[in-house]
């Protein structure tokens, strides 16, 4: 199956280290669950907001992030059972360039030319000819679409289920990919 994979908050911990980097430089103290919507800007009081803009272009904090719990061993899983894997992410070029770079040094199972030519920068993933989107933001789950949507639980993106659209966790990822895949045969 040609299974297209998110990158920020589905593989890497993105959220959790803005709100890491928001919390060492203004008088807040923001955790995961005060993320309510998508953009974390709009958990902040106005006056703060410019700070994730801030973050994204920061170097340092792109160096900080970090795999999602059970990540690894779930892609290797899909890669070695012959799934064809896109990265697929929404990002300036620069921060773009570092996330795949990124994903080539932790990957270490997957050939670095692999990475580089399954990765793909877009906006409207619903373009894109997939069977399953693992995913975290609702915009890319939804919608008149061809693949099927596993959502990667986070307080933000709390919506009621339908026939074409799965709730969970990275442990329980690929067991659901086998059973779609099985229901595709």
């Amino acid at each position: 199956m040609k299974i297209g994979i998110d990158i920020d908050n589905t593989v890497v911990n993105t959220a959790e280290t803005i709100i890491d980097y928001i919390n060492e430089r203004l008088p807040v103290n923001l955790c995961i669950d005060d993320i309510k919507q998508y953009y974390i800007e709009y958990a902040l009081p106005e006056q703060f907001r410019w700070i994730v803009e801030a973050a994204f272009r920061d170097s340092l904090m792109w160096k900080k992030v970090k795999l999602i719990d059970g990540v690894y061993d779930a892609l290797k899983e899909m890669y070695l059972a012959g799934h064809d894997i896109y990265f697929v992410t929404s990002s300036s070029p620069e921060n773009f360039k570092k996330k795949v770079g990124h994903l080539e040094r932790v990957f270490d199972f997957i050939p670095k030319h692999y990475v580089w030519s399954h990765s793909i920068n877009i906006q409207e993933k619903q373009m894109l000819k997939l069977d399953v989107l693992i995913d975290d933001f609702m915009d890319n789950l939804t919608g008149d679409r061809e693949y099927i949507s596993v959502c990667i639980e986070y307080p933000w993106n709390h919506v009621v289920d339908d026939e074409n659209f799965y709730r969970t966790k990275w442990c329980n990822v690929c067991r659901l990919i086998d059973l779609i895949d099985k229901s595709k045969k």
